[in-house]
């Protein structure tokens, strides 16, 4: 065989290594990664974990940056060193984007003007989960329905019956704040006896309402000892408060690149009540139960938060047990 010849058959035989269906594997896939961000309190734990999780699932390699503060997260999401989190609306229109809150406006509204704000900074927000973690009011039980109080309008009414005599206890801030109860005195139309009015620091009018010191107390949508009395809240009728829904969100340029996670967030949505519909006050006082179940599992029941997120994953069908 001449040397010409031979390197002709060389040439043929390096090639069809390399052709398709000749026997050569194929290169690894690239690894799907990236990386998950949450808050320092209960609920941001577990629902970083339930993201993390559930990306893990679907074939991602996910990195989770934990218990950092609201700016540290915003400001990971803004330099691309975290990809995907779980905010609130109410953060992201005053906080983030320095607007100021205007009463009246709706859960619905709000996240249609966040998520169309935040597309031009290049973030995509996706389906909300209604569970509105605000300020809020509540009773016992037994008070609300011996009173036949259900909503703030309700319990407006029995400030004015009662010339204000129901013992309330509210943090010092609160009391004080203007988007605090003086706010809320003037546009529901009542005023609470300064008599019975407590006040005290972060927690302690929770502590009051536990012992009976109260009739009424502050507190906070989805606090875990919510559902651990059976308290009632009271529904904001007249929207004074900021709504606060956990919606995920994601960087434009990685839901660019992984598409599907738009789908694999919205399918997590969709397992709360509400399922990214609309907003309703039926919607968002179940969305608000179901997360005081899920806190008071971390706080009061002492489970860890990656235990609850994968309970929960597995209650809903997202992954198998």
């Amino acid at each position: 065989m001449g040397r010409l010849t031979a390197n002709i058959v060389a040439i043929v035989l390096s090639l069809s290594l390399i052709l398709p269906g000749t026997g050569c594997k194929s290169p690894p896939e690239a690894t799907k990664e990236v990386t998950v961000g949450n808050k320092n309190f209960t609920e941001q734990r577990i629902i970083g974990q339930v993201m993390k999780q559930l990306l893990e699932n679907r074939g991602f390699k996910v990195n989770l940056v934990s218990d950092i503060s609201t700016m540290a997260l915003r400001q990971g999401m803004e330099a691309g060193n975290i990809d995907i989190c779980a905010d609130y609306t109410g953060t992201a229109w005053m906080l983030h984007l320095g607007h100021t809150y205007k009463q009246g406006i709706a859960n619905n509204e709000l996240y249609k003007l966040v998520k169309k704000a935040e597309e031009g900074k290049g973030f995509i927000w996706l389906d909300p989960i209604w569970n509105n973690n605000t300020y809020a009011l509540a009773s016992w039980a037994k008070f609300a329905e011996a009173q036949g109080v259900a909503t703030l309008s309700d319990l407006a009414a029995l400030y004015r019956k009662n010339e204000g005599k129901v013992k309330t206890f509210v943090t010092f801030e609160f009391s004080e704040r203007p988007d605090g109860l003086p706010a809320l005195e003037e546009l529901y139309g009542f005023k609470v006896d300064e008599a019975f009015l407590m006040t005290g620091a972060p927690g302690a009018s929770l502590k009051g309402l536990e012992i009976r010191q109260c009739e009424v107390a502050m507190v906070f949508g989805t606090d875990s000892l919510i559902a651990e009395y059976g308290w009632h809240v009271y529904l904001d009728d007249q929207t004074f408060f900021p709504p606060y829904d956990l919606t995920p969100y994601v960087r434009a340029e990685v839901l660019d690149k992984y598409p599907e996670i738009a789908s694999i967030l919205n399918e997590l949505a969709a397992t709360f009540p509400g399922g990214g519909k609309p907003a309703t006050l039926k919607i968002v006082a179940e969305g608000q139960k179901v997360w005081q179940a899920l806190n008071a599992d971390v706080d009061i029941k002492k489970k860890k938060a990656d235990q609850v997120a994968h309970e929960y994953l597995v209650k809903h069908g997202l992954v198998k047990e």
